[in-house]
């Protein structure tokens, strides 16, 4: 577990979720809400192209649906988002062959709901298509281009807070050896 500094309370990172982190800078206006629900609504699109009907909720952040068989609502993609000096972190967690049980152990978001996926929708998609689409629709709920494989220089050593847990993927990795060898 870790804590982050975005909204959005708990949630759930694992394999089977297509996890969005856009950076983006929203400008002179810094519209949190706009730009939460244009994640949303880029969300909704490119699950439609899969015949999927995704929806908001009045009050709740993230994309819904209805489950098969009448049996209720379920959230399918959480947001939780933080802006600072006017540019966005963190993003979104798609449900795709999410293994969903891992829902059942905490209170997601900070209220109880069902979790759903696309694949307990009975829908089969590309991950990676799926990640085309979703990139494509948020572009275009932005009115910006998309561009692919930007380089992004890394980051100067000045930019790194002196107190901050990870520096460099390297860390990650030193830090999972400790408890690896903690665990044995």
């Amino acid at each position: 577990m870790y804590r982050v500094d975005r909204g959005g309370d708990i949630t759930f990172h694992g394999p089977g979720q297509l996890v969005g982190y856009p950076i983006v800078s929203l400008g002179e206006s810094r519209d949190l809400v706009g730009y939460v629900r244009a994640l949303e609504a880029a969300l909704i699109d490119a699950v439609g192209v899969y015949g999927v009907r995704g929806r908001t909720e009045r009050g709740k952040t993230g994309v819904w649906v209805d489950l098969p068989g009448g049996a209720g609502e379920a959230k399918l993609a959480a947001i939780g988002v933080r802006i600072s000096r006017g540019v966005s972190t963190h993003g979104f967690a798609l449900n795709v062959t999410t293994d969903l049980s891992a829902f059942r152990r905490m209170i997601p978001c900070g209220f109880a709901h069902e979790a759903a996926s696309l694949a307990r929708l009975g829908v089969a998609v590309d991950i990676g298509a799926l990640a085309h689409e979703c990139a494509a629709a948020l572009a275009s709920r932005l009115g910006r281009p998309l561009v692919w494989n930007a380089p992004v220089a890394a980051p100067e050593e000045s930019e790194i807070p002196a107190d901050a847990p990870v520096r460099s993927a390297r860390d990650l990795v030193a830090m999972a050896e400790l408890e690896e060898l903690a665990v044995s």
